[in-house]
């Protein structure tokens, strides 16, 4: 859904969580000022909690990061409107489309590989590379995988 509005998409490197500093640690004032020793008798419990704190957030508690200044002081409304549909997926003339199974998985040049369940009846496009036998695996603008068909895969 996002990649179809056009956002790119970044990951940071597994097995390494200190990439991902600023959501450990917005996930560690969560789990402190929200979760630790409580439970909810409902979801509107629950959502409840959530949303004083996301006001408490993001309005009120100066953040280090910065400079003691609040979220909102920093926020800006984006220049560009949501749609109310998404704009239909399409790829070039020269681009082998498939449509990714149920299983996540899909079939190209008669081996079966796997791409990802996120994907399920969605057309993704297969471009070669310029190495013999590797292919640029893509979903809309942004590449998901490289398919290698000089290795074997397991079913």
């Amino acid at each position: 859904w996002m990649i179809r509005l056009g956002i790119r998409v970044s990951h940071s490197r597994p097995y390494h969580p200190q990439t991902n500093g600023k959501l450990e640690r917005f996930h560690r004032s969560l789990k402190a000022d929200v979760l630790n020793g409580r439970s909810f008798i409902d979801l509107p419990q629950a959502q409840c909690a959530f949303d004083r704190w996301r006001e408490v957030y993001n309005h009120e508690r100066p953040h280090e990061a910065l400079n003691m200044r609040t979220p909102v002081s920093r926020y800006q409304l984006s220049d560009r409107a949501m749609p109310s549909t998404l704009a239909p997926i399409e790829y070039g003339p020269d681009d082998q489309v498939v449509t990714v199974q149920s299983n996540g998985g899909i079939w190209f040049k008669g081996t079966r590989l796997r791409v990802s369940n996120a994907l399920y009846r969605l057309p993704i496009a297969i471009r070669p590379t310029a190495q013999d036998g590797l292919f640029g695996a893509y979903f809309c603008h942004h590449r998901i995988a490289t398919l290698n068909l000089n290795q074997p895969t397991s079913s």
